[in-house]
């Protein structure tokens, strides 16, 4: 009795060892054997995805071999609230531990995107939704945000103007922040070192100058007329002269569809150039460093009008009486305006 007695608590001993002991080889073999996917892999963690989705994404993907060990793992480590969001590409071997580890850092695929000079906010706003990065109506909140404003030093209702046009390399998703904090910090390492100081030796403030440095960018067709479309301003606020700028009047137009009426150019809203003295309150785009860098130093030029030729460039004048032939000649009558 008591031989059969041993033998069955052997073999109860053994059916509950046996799957523990398996059960523990393949943990430990999980831990430490690296996986190769069978190809280069792309895994995209979105913003306010659960960990066991992304496990399991994982494991869907060959990157790793047991979601539920990478779970635990995760959970011993206190890691699985830690995740950045972002695409993360898998092609070397990695053991679970390695790629925990890249998931909680964040070390993501990042994406050239491009900001082309003379943007809106909302044009940049528009621009970051459609390519994946984020939300623009998110990018605008905080583009406006007074509390954000002021942390970035910047005295003004919002940040129209002060985001620096380039190249930035993003991860996708929930990076608008990032965003304008880069923008930003650019704009102030490449312009304000550079010109500020002869902007103001022309008596213009940081504001008064992106402000007008933004009308230059929209009003030019090419880098080379920006200094004499900047003189032009100049000018024109040194006699007290409206500035009577096309792009501020469509600035503050909601039903602007590609052309400029009597009625827009009558409307009293704060912008309007051809309604108000001065500067507008602000930046109407987010100027380039040629704009800038014109803004801050024009030609030596004393045009008072230029009008454009249809082509990109532009005719200057110094007189009303010159302008307005040149008005009838590439606006009034633009199918005789070929030299």
């Amino acid at each position: 009795m008591k031989k059969r007695t041993r033998i069955l608590l052997a073999s109860l001993a053994a059916a509950v060892l046996l799957p523990l002991l398996l059960v523990t080889a393949d943990i430990a073999l999980f831990l430490v054997q690296p996986v190769q996917p069978s190809e280069p892999r792309v895994v995209t963690v979105a913003p306010g995805t659960g960990f066991v989705r992304i496990a399991r994404d994982l494991e869907d993907q060959q990157v790793i071999r047991r979601s539920a060990y990478f779970i635990a793992l995760a959970r011993f480590k206190e890691m699985q609230g830690r995740v950045h969001a972002g695409d993360y590409r898998f092609e070397e071997p990695a053991r679970p531990l390695e790629i925990l580890h890249r998931l909680v850092v964040g070390d993501v695929l990042r994406y050239a995107f491009t900001v082309p000079e003379g943007l809106t906010l909302w044009e940049i706003g528009a621009r970051l939704e459609r390519e994946g990065f984020g939300r623009a109506e998110t990018f605008l909140a905080l583009a406006r945000d007074p509390d954000l404003i002021t942390q970035l030093g910047v005295e003004a209702q919002s940040l129209e103007g002060y985001l620096f046009p380039e190249t930035y390399l993003l991860e996708r998703g929930a990076v608008e922040r990032r965003l304008i904090n880069a923008m930003v910090r650019e704009f102030r390492r490449r312009a304000l070192p550079q010109w500020q100081q002869a902007a103001a030796e022309l008596g213009l403030d940081l504001h008064e100058w992106v402000t007008l440095a933004s009308i230059v960018q929209k009003e030019a067709g090419s880098a080379g007329e920006k200094p004499v479309i900047s003189a032009v301003f100049h000018n024109r606020l040194q006699q007290g002269m409206r500035l009577q700028a096309d792009p501020t009047v469509v600035y503050g137009v909601e039903d602007y569809a590609g052309r400029i009426t009597r009625r827009h150019l009558r409307d009293p809203h704060p912008y309007n150039t051809y309604v108000i003295s001065g500067l507008p309150p602000g930046p109407i785009a987010n100027p380039g460093a040629a704009a800038l860098e014109a803004t801050a130093f024009p030609s030596d030029d004393d045009y008072l009008y230029f009008v454009s030729r249809g082509d990109g460039s532009h005719v200057f004048s110094r007189t009303l009486e010159e302008h307005n032939r040149a008005v009838r000649r590439y606006i009034l009558s633009p199918r005789n305006s070929s030299p």
